[in-house]
């Protein structure tokens, strides 16, 4: 008999938990943690036991104990100790002590289980630090009279420092900043910066309405005796000449110091009039148009106590108005999100991305990968140099990425360099075929994406690496460098809002596996502490309808649940009375198109769906509701023929036209509804449920009937779009004509040369909608076309190599008015990757695996499969081959892991039409057999559906390896 546990072998510290969370922070890579509640959440994982004798492993208890620092004499007294709760619960685990969490306090906890099978617990983990900040923040802020923003409106003042004692009577016990300086700010202290890789920060909110603050422990940074904290500020998205919004501008700071002694004393340093200022070396800052700098205005010690300047002039900083408006509920809150980071601390990996994970995926499997490796650290250097016929020195990174570059630099003091940064090369002219190879910039439009520096001469080489700007690129030319630049000179790093990579996907086709890379590499090129539509030319904005189509596979590949709760938070911010939302935040474009409002519901849905937290839809539930409450008004006006629309299924290929906005509108409509009705299901809101029920169906009725032709039975003009939509939504599309509908879409795309026809809207249905629908096979021919329009077209063409998503089908064939390189709206399809093509949902307690296959004749689009998605609860891991025996036709092996304390239900399709399983097996053993039909396999519940043929079993938590045998 198979052996599925060897308990007795299994020491108890193989369970014990990691990848430890607390208010969804993840513990290991987060040296400075602060949780900004007082009734925190906690998650871990539990090791060790994923292979293939350890099977069906769960949680039955758990044991939290949190302790207040320091530790008093009584070490064994505790804030809370949870004892032992008999629970398998592991994720969410909502702290219970009798009193809240205090203000400004250290805490430490830790964690131990009990499993299955085992009488003794897991060891427990390490005890784990972190702090709380202060709750009532924006309450000590504004009630504070000695605290100022300070700041300029005579020079241009980006520098500014203040020194001050700190006495010997007591030691130091703990030394805590808060600081803000708009638009963006580095923070330095006693001649170093506080977190070097930090950068761009605070994020951009609407700042009238939230404003970011950022807290430091700085305990190791501050001595006794003199010491100097310093500022510098740039422009950001608080400036007119960015943003344009009235009243934004200069740049301004606002900054607390908390040192805490051992025998209780208090000291603390504010921002005030008491500080100094000047113009530091950066001349001028610009998020669009980069940033000037003279390096001659460098004082390398400035930051330090001591330091004494005798060719600048510091001044008093005048005190300038707070950027919130309290009249209109304005809020200066913590920054509760990861900051954005350049270079390797700015991405971590949570999945494996090299051969052991891929041992049957050969290098011909996989195919030459287009662009850079995010395994490679977050530095890209070049791949090329050359020389233009002028004189320009152009580099090839190889890869189209966000960030700036850091060059070395030898020549004499004053000596100017001008830096310009484009996604791709003027194209050859026609009649002579000569191309100088010089950067393409005019789809820049009005952002100049340029860098001046003026150097310092120094002896040695001098490296010069922008501050307060930021660009999407992937060629930079530099102007009359003073020294021959070698490829040895320029080194870039990758800059986006800090992630874990969650996600990985690879396969035997390559031009999915090269979309796959386009898209990972263009969603984290847009996501700069908000999702942003694009981050090379004058915009950057938090366009709602591209972060709408593009969450659910963000939420896939990466882990960004505080990231998106940002976002809502800056959607609510702004969403007006009356539940209206505009089309981008920060921004007042309102009223929002109904495909780009639906972020707000689509979000919050996808976050749940993703992390099984319900705090997200009880933190957001009432916007949702007002927001759909908001659509209903507009439907009484216009009902759906006539159903508000802007934007409508944005950017479909050239030359086909845009089908019906209205549908496309109504689309969204009735989307929001369904999703409003599941929300209201999940927190048990019976009378929503009741009420948006009912008018669900009267909209899935209404949709139908106007619509529909019935005497051509398709909807709207026939185009995919219309089709696509319809079939997307559930219960609208009637039963008698189904069929018929799918049939006109599937007719469609085959008359267009297995092409599709869809705009940002329905392409993100287009795909899930075939695999649905019996067509799976032409869903993958769809994706893996080469040729105008596809997403293969896109790295394929004779023109230009794409190594992220492209804004438009046509892209070097477009003008340059909006043909963004790197656009993540597209990007949508990346979630079919793993939905459908993996087929992972674990959107309920029981994962489910269900890998949609290719029919025996299209296999060679895709005969193997390897997948990772790293869970709160541990590592799903999917491969598959087709055909691996050569002896046995009709086959495949499948490997699946499911984590420790989950279970499972993996759901096998027929390889051919009309198959039926002639045998499962799994590792050695026959689990099933259809000459001996089902019998009982410990471990395995097996359930056959007549009709479809599909092979069910239900497994718990391992690794298995099954191969089913179809005939």
């Amino acid at each position: 008999m198979y052996l599925f546990f060897l308990w007795s072998t299994i020491d108890a510290r193989w369970a014990s938990p990691f990848d430890v969370r607390i208010d969804h922070h993840k513990v290991d890579i987060t040296d400075d943690l602060v949780i900004n509640t007082a009734r925190p959440r906690f998650s871990w994982k539990i090791s060790g036991l994923n292979n293939l004798l350890y099977r069906n492993v769960q949680q039955v208890a758990y044991q939290l104990q949190l302790q207040s620092i320091p530790i008093t004499e009584r070490d064994n007294r505790f804030e809370w100790d949870s004892e032992r709760v008999n629970s398998s619960q592991s994720t969410h685990v909502s702290y219970t002590g009798q009193s809240d969490l205090l203000s400004s306090k250290y805490y430490r906890f830790r964690v131990r289980v009990w499993i299955t099978k085992l009488e003794e617990s897991s060891e427990w983990t390490n005890w784990i630090r972190f702090r709380t900040p202060i709750f009532n923040l924006h309450e000590y802020i504004i009630r504070n009279d000695n605290l100022l923003w300070i700041g300029s409106t005579k020079i241009n003042m980006n520098e500014l420092r203040k020194e001050f004692l700190v006495p010997s009577d007591s030691p130091l016990k703990s030394a805590i900043a808060y600081i803000s300086g708009l638009g963006y700010y580095e923070f330095y202290l006693n001649g170093f910066k506080v977190d070097s890789s930090r950068k761009l920060d605070p994020g951009w909110t609407t700042y009238e309405k939230r404003t970011l603050l950022v807290s430091f422990d700085v305990s190791t940074n501050v001595t006794t005796g003199m010491n100097a904290v310093g500022v510098k500020l740039g422009n950001g998205w608080y400036s007119q000449e960015q943003h344009g919004e009235f009243g934004y501008g200069p740049p301004r700071l606002i900054f607390i110091l908390f040192i805490l002694f051992e025998n209780g004393d208090e000291m603390q340093i504010f921002s005030d009039q008491t500080w100094t200022g000047r113009e530091g070396s950066i001349k001028h800052d610009s998020v669009y148009n980069g940033e000037m700098c003279d390096s001659r205005n460098d004082r390398s010690n400035w930051s330090r106590a001591g330091f004494n300047d005798s060719l600048s002039a510091w001044i008093m900083p005048e005190s300038m108005p707070s950027p919130i408006n309290i009249s209109r509920n304005g809020l200066i809150v913590l920054q509760d999100m990861p900051p954005i980071r350049a270079g390797s601390d700015a991405l971590h990996l949570e999945v494996e991305i090299d051969s052991q994970h891929q041992s049957y995926l050969n290098s011909e499997d996989i195919g030459k990968i287009k662009g850079a490796s995010l395994t490679d650290g977050g530095i890209l250097k070049p791949v090329a140099m050359w020389q233009s016929d002028s004189g320009i020195r152009t580099f090839d990174l190889g890869q189209n990425m966000v960030g700036w570059c850091r060059i070395r630099f030898h020549g004499p003091s004053g000596f100017g360099v001008y830096i310009r940064h484009g996604e791709i090369l003027t194209q050859p002219v026609v009649s002579t075929n000569h191309s100088a190879r010089n950067i393409y910039t005019e789809n820049l439009r009005d952002a100049t994406a340029s860098d001046t520096y003026v150097l310092r001469g120094d002896l040695i080489n001098e490296i010069y690496e922008p501050t307060f700007t930021v660009h999407g690129f992937r060629y930079l030319s530099i102007f009359g460098a003073p020294n021959a630049l070698t490829l040895d000179d320029v080194e870039c790093p990758f800059v986006h809002s800090e992630t874990t990579v969650k996600g990985h996907f690879s396969t035997s086709n390559p031009i999915i596996n090269q979309i796959q890379h386009n898209i990972q590499w263009g969603q984290l090129s847009n996501i700069m502490s908000l999702p942003t539509d694009c981050p090379q030319r004058n915009e950057r904005r938090g366009w709602m309808g591209d972060a709408a189509l593009s969450v659910d596979e963000a939420l896939y590949n990466f882990d960004l649940i505080k990231f998106y709760q940002n976002f809502l938070n800056l959607i609510v911010d702004v969403q007006l009375d009356d539940g209206e939302v505009p089309n981008y935040v920060p921004g007042n474009s309102y009223p929002a198109d109904p495909n780009w409002g639906t972020a707000l519901p689509t979000i919050t849905w996808q976050v749940y769906r993703h992390y099984n937290d319900m705090h997200t839809l009880e933190a957001y539930y009432d916007h949702v509701v007002a927001y759909v409450e908001y659509l209903c008004g507009v439907y009484n006006l216009t009902g759906l023929a006539n159903f508000t629309v802007t934007y409508g299924d944005w950017v479909p290929p050239p030359p086909q036209p845009m089908t019906n906005k209205h549908l496309i509108a109504s689309f969204a409509f009735l989307h929001d509804v369904y999703l409003l009705i599941n929300m209201s299901q999940v927190l048990e809101k019976q009378s929503d449920t009741n009420t948006y029920l009912v008018l669900y169906q009267q909209l899935a009725e209404e949709f139908h009937r106007v619509f529909f032709s019935t005497s051509k039975s398709f909807y709207a003009d026939g185009m995919q779009a219309a089709q696509v939509l319809a079939l997307a939504l559930p219960e609208v599309v009637p039963a008698n004509v189904r069929e018929a509908v799918v049939n006109q879409l599937v007719n469609d795309i085959k008359q267009n040369n297995i092409h599709l026809t869809t705009g940002i809207v329905s392409t993100a249905q287009l795909y899930p909608v075939l695999s649905d629908n019996g067509h799976h096979d032409l869903a993958l021919e769809l994706i893996s076309s080469t040729t105008y329009p596809s997403y293969g077209y896109m790295f394929t063409n004779p023109y230009e190599n794409a190594t992220t998503i492209w804004e438009l089908w046509n892209a070097p064939l477009a003008g340059p008015g909006m043909n963004s390189r790197n656009h993540i709206m597209y990007g949508s399809v990346g979630a079919w990757f793993y939905s459908h093509l993996a087929g992972i949902d674990v959107s309920s307690n029981m994962i489910t695996i269900r890998p949609r296959m290719a029919s025996e004749a299209k296999k060679y689009l895709l005969s193997k499969l390897d997948c990772q998605l790293s869970t709160l609860y541990g590592l799903i891991h999917i491969s598959y081959t087709r055909d691996e025996h050569d002896t046995i036709s009709n086959s495949i092996l499948l490997h699946i892991t499911v984590p420790t304390n989950t279970q499972a239900r993996i759901i096998l399709e027929p390889l051919l039409i009309g198959g039926r399983c002639k045998t499962l097996i799994e590792g050695h053993n026959i689990i099933w057999s259809s000459d001996i039909g089902n019998r009982y396999v410990e471990g395995f519940d097996i359930e056959k559906d007549s009709i479809t043929g599909f092979m069910t079993v239900y497994i718990g938590s391992g690794q298995y390896e099954f191969q089913a045998i179809w005939q």
